[in-house]
């Protein structure tokens, strides 16, 4: 039986649903997520959710798993993916992991210490209490006092990371720099193609604006309204993504739409920048051009002429 799982990276608004969704079809298997937004019920349009009709029959994992306001660990979801993966090489399909939630993606490819570090809710509750009376950067001080490798590698923005990294170090007397100094170590798990998709930074860009742009149309403002009456508080991990705190900022007042939209835009492009890094520092990673939609077609071509070079 073969191991083999093909794993599809790259910045937010490359076009990774596209190319998924193809090779899924032409390979006649399934498409695991590695999102950490993708996972949240009722959060579709901010998280830019793939569509019934943009999976064009392909089945799809690990999305709309949790609600807004529960947990998920990396750890949680490394164990849920690698049931379905396995259940798919048991099937002779080769598994087609997307996503560009970096650690989600290395929790399944390399050898990362996740054994001692479970999760702890009530320190959970602790940190998230502490940034919200605080805030950001007197949460982050508390990370680059005790871990300023991590410091480095996290933005302070990042909350959910900010806090994780508190929480492993709490519970395990180790830093979170530490548990991953192994990252790159390959798992000997799972023989894997890593595929990285990127655009000329200019073209990349205003895809990402217009994509802001859509999601207004699409119904942003209401979708995170609803979310805020249904009890969802603003300072989950959740509803501090992006695409959710510059609407839930515009609803509070304190800045018109359109200033909230640019900011979304800018937070969105400064997000793919920091993905883009992410993964250009993996060696393992074939890279693909997307900078000519009209010609996916070809790039999924190409992209399958790799993958059966390989063998």
């Amino acid at each position: 039986m073969s191991n083999k799982i093909i794993v599809i990276v790259g910045p937010t608004a490359v076009g990774k649903t596209y190319v998924s969704v193809e090779l899924a079809r032409k390979l006649n298997t399934e498409v695991i997520s590695a999102d950490s937004m993708q996972i949240y019920k009722g959060m579709d349009v901010g998280t830019a959710k793939i569509t019934e009709n943009e999976k064009r029959g392909v089945i799809h994992h690990m999305i709309d798993i949790v609600n807004p306001d529960e947990n998920y660990s990396v750890s949680e979801f490394k164990n849920d993916a690698e049931k379905i993966i396995d259940n798919l090489l048991l099937k002779d399909k080769i598994p087609v992991i997307a996503g560009g939630s970096g650690l989600y993606v290395n929790s399944l490819i390399y050898d990362l210490d996740f054994s001692n570090a479970k999760s702890n809710e009530k320190l959970r509750e602790y940190y998230t209490y502490y940034y919200n009376e605080y805030g950001e950067e007197a949460l982050y001080d508390k990370l680059i006092k005790i871990d300023p490798i991590s410091a480095q590698r996290i933005h302070k923005n990042n909350i959910k990371r900010v806090i994780r990294a508190l929480e492993v170090y709490d519970i395990t007397g180790k830093k979170f720099s530490e548990l991953n100094t192994d990252v790159r170590k390959e798992s000997k798990k799972y023989d894997c193609v890593l595929i990285g998709l990127s655009m000329e930074r200019k073209v990349l860009y205003e895809r990402i604006n217009q994509r802001v742009d859509e999601m207004l149309s699409n119904g942003l403002v209401e979708e995170v309204k609803s979310l805020i009456d249904n009890g969802y508080d603003k300072n989950l991990v959740s509803m501090r993504g992006i695409g959710y705190k510059e609407i839930i900022d515009y609803l509070e007042g304190s800045m018109d739409l359109e200033e909230a939209a640019n900011i979304l835009k800018r937070n969105t492009r400064r997000f793919a920048k920091r993905q883009y890094t992410w993964f250009l520092k993996d060696k393992n990673v074939k890279w693909f051009s997307m900078d000519n939609l009209d010609e996916a077609g070809n790039t999924v071509k190409n992209i399958l002429e790799h993958i059966n070079n390989l063998n």
